[in-house]
């Protein structure tokens, strides 16, 4: 029987579970759950009755789990829908303000505390919440991951030098770190390779993970890799740990990692309905419609009571996420495999929320990589967002409307359901309440922690009707074990839905887009009674809003024609120092045809260096002259942002065109330009990083000053 999430778990010396607080609030009768609060099992037996329930309806209901209807067959209308609460998520985690929402630190992007005085860190949302990166530095040292190696380069002398490169993988290119001291933590997205058992098969680079995880299994697989960076002229991978399922998001305080990742069920070996559809009785019976749809409801039903055995024969291991640990720091490698996670450390949400399990696993920098412990929550959650104090995971279930045509106008929209974390004990964290918001959000940016609020940003819609559409600013308070709606304010951007959200201190700043880019400021001073203080409608759309001065925003989007076509690259410069009338004081385009930056979905990709009033993004432009002459150019671009000056172009970096081993095309040769990808300041030098090498250049003009070139092979 399902309860209130209540447990008291130990506290573990490396990777801890996420414990729980005690909830006063009673299992609610007749099975009529809270949808807003989470519920442990007592048992495995539990867990699997609840699993095998939940899928067993699915099946019932479409003959697998995925949630798509077969039930109309080839012929027939699918119902099925939008599918978003199957064994599949959308994972969406975008991902400056401080714990309290103010913005970080000027001179720099905000990386724990004291980082912006001399360099520069990740730009992250949250000063002294880390966020993992493809390059880390504490000013001396910078970490790089490029071309399947983690590269270590010292740039504590006059010239940077490089010291050595971890070969990681060379076939990965997902990877994320965090730097810790003289620990580095790896996390790795990655799949396992069935090579087969034929004669001649080539053998598994690293441990076959196969020989724990199946043959028959290839969804994907996070590695958390720990690496010993005390030498740098020897790093050193000490441990790594295998985990079925995919990365999420993590962030960082003080040297503890939590990381999460959502993870599906595994090795059901499921069978969909054309696998039992006869398709010689339909050929030889005339191939009719009719006949058509009579073999498909055959092969519906007996899909239905294969898939059904299949699910009533499972077992824990078929739904809880499992790893393979390989512990190196003894020089030969042990290795350990199992479940990752207990029974009575797994939970579930009130309203059925998908069946893959979102697990948060905490990881002590100071210690090392294990196993032990962890916390899951049966949910398709897909954004993650923390303050110093409290880690957030928000989800959004199916859409009522999707099982349910005939549900109201009001039901069709959709709900997110916001679970909070106390993350304060370095060695354990606490499940303390849960609430909801109205739609649906757009990333991490849509949550800020504001003096023990939540503040959230979100979208709703009626069915599929745009026309419905428009967005909130929603304030959430925590009473007892909940989350309670203390005060909204809606009618943001009707017919259309949120593109870029930032707070900063008691203000909002919302982007809604369709046609142009309505920019709202939001008053949330009065948490009980947020209020749309002011709009400013231009074409185009900023996706990313960043503080860049005393009432001065800087937004980065996309320019556009006031009938909604959308151009090159555009920066804006905001002044929100009125809040019923935000002005745009200038703007920059780049490319007139057509423009695109990574600083667009990741804001890790930009950076702002107060003391000079420097911008950097990477960019990728076209654009034709006035005698249809085409331009194509790629970059890292420093502009200068000044509220009486405007935007200036800096300069322009560029990392050498390497020769390529391997030419895949004698015409074009064996030449690529190398994509520009972050930007971090130390002293008065500017560091690039492309999977070719890193540069430091010039902080005033960026003018070259030297060049790390990262081993190809």
């Amino acid at each position: 029987m399902s309860r209130p999430f209540a447990l008291a778990l130990p506290a573990f010396l490396l990777l801890g579970a996420l414990a729980t607080g005690c909830s006063e609030q009673e299992q609610p009768g007749g099975g009529n759950l809270d949808p807003r609060v989470l519920y442990a099992f007592d048992s495995c037996d539990d867990l699997l009755s609840y699993t095998k329930g939940e899928a067993k309806g699915l099946i019932e209901k479409y003959g697998n789990l995925n949630g798509y209807d077969y039930s109309g067959g080839w012929f027939g209308d699918p119902a099925g829908g939008e599918s978003t609460g199957g064994l599949t998520g959308s994972g969406s985690d975008g991902g400056d303000s401080g714990g309290d929402g103010s913005p970080p630190p000027q001179d720099g992007n905000g990386e724990g505390e004291g980082a912006g005085d001399d360099y520069s860190g990740t730009n992250v949302q949250e000063a002294g919440v880390d966020e993992p990166d493809i390059v880390k530095t504490d000013g001396e040292r910078i970490l790089a991951f490029a071309r399947g190696k983690l590269h270590f380069v010292d740039a504590s002398g006059a010239s940077p030098t490089l010291r050595s490169s971890l070969e990681i993988g060379a076939d990965l290119y997902d990877v994320q770190l965090f730097m810790h001291e003289d620990r580095a933590l790896l996390l790795v997205r990655s799949w396992s390779y069935y090579y087969g058992d034929w004669e001649g098969a080539p053998e598994p680079a690293g441990i076959d993970l196969q020989q724990y995880f199946g043959p028959d299994y290839y969804n994907s697989i996070t590695r958390l890799i720990e690496v010993d960076i005390s030498n740098p002229d020897a790093m050193k991978i000490v441990s790594n740990l295998h985990i079925t399922g995919d990365l999420v998001s993590a962030r960082m305080v003080e040297g503890v990692a939590r990381v999460v990742v959502r993870s599906q069920p595994n090795g059901l070996k499921l069978k969909d309905p054309y696998e039992f559809f006869d398709y010689e009785a339909y050929e030889q019976g005339g191939a009719s419609e009719a006949l058509y749809d009579h073999l498909w409801q055959v092969a519906l039903s007996q899909s239905k009571v294969f898939n059904t055995s299949v699910i009533e024969g499972s077992t824990i291991e078929n739904w809880l996420p499992r790893y393979v640990r390989e512990d190196l720091s003894q020089g030969q490698a042990e290795v350990s495999s199992g479940v990752l996670l207990a029974c009575d450390d797994v939970m579930h949400p009130g309203v059925y929320s998908g069946l893959s399990t979102l697990g948060v696993l905490t990881v002590d920098l100071d210690g090392h990589l294990s196993p032990t412990g962890g916390v899951g929550v049966f949910s398709e959650g897909e954004t993650v967002y923390a303050s110093k104090q409290n880690l957030y995971v928000a989800t959004t279930p199916w859409n009522p409307a999707d099982s349910d045509p005939e549900a109201s106008a009001e039901e069709q929209g959709r709900t997110t359901y916001i679970h909070k974390f106390d993350i304060q004990d370095r060695s354990r964290a606490a499940y303390v309440a849960s609430g909801s918001v109205r739609g649906w959000l757009l990333s991490q940016w849509a949550m800020s922690e504001y003096e023990g609020d939540l503040r959230v940003a979100s979208t709703d819609i009626q069915g599929w009707d745009q026309a419905t559409s428009e967005s909130f600013v929603s304030v959430l308070r925590q009473e007892s074990d909940e989350l309670q709606q203390i005060g909204q304010v809606g009618g943001l951007g009707k017919t259309e839905q949120i593109q870029g959200v930032r707070f900063i201190g008691d203000k909002g700043y919302v982007v809604t887009f369709r046609q142009t880019d309505p920019l709202y400021t939001v008053d949330v001073s009065d948490p009980a009674q947020p209020v749309v203080a002011g709009e400013l409608k231009i074409p185009g759309f900023s996706a990313y809003l960043h503080p860049v001065g005393e009432d001065l925003i800087l937004g980065v989007g996309r320019d556009g024609t006031e009938e909604g076509q959308l151009l090159g690259i555009q920066l804006s410069l905001f002044d929100v120092s009125d809040d019923a009338a935000p002005k745009q004081l200038h703007k920059t385009s780049i490319g007139s045809e057509w423009g695109w930056s990574e600083a667009l979905f990741d804001h890790k990709a930009f950076l702002w260096w107060g003391k000079t009033g420097l911008a950097m993004l990477p960019l990728e432009w076209s654009s034709y002259d006035d005698n249809l002459g085409y331009t194509w150019e790629q970059g890292a671009f420093g502009f200068r942002v000044d509220e009486a000056d405007g935007i200036s172009l800096v300069g322009e970096v560029q990392h050498p065109e390497p020769i390529v081993d391997e030419c895949w095309d004698e015409y074009y040769g064996c030449y690529y330009s190398p994509m520009l990808r972050r930007s971090i300041v130390i002293g008065e030098q500017v560091f690039t990083l492309s999977d070719v090498g890193l540069k430091a250049s010039a902080l005033a003009d960026l003018s070259d000053a030297h060049w790390v070139e990262f081993p190809q092979n």
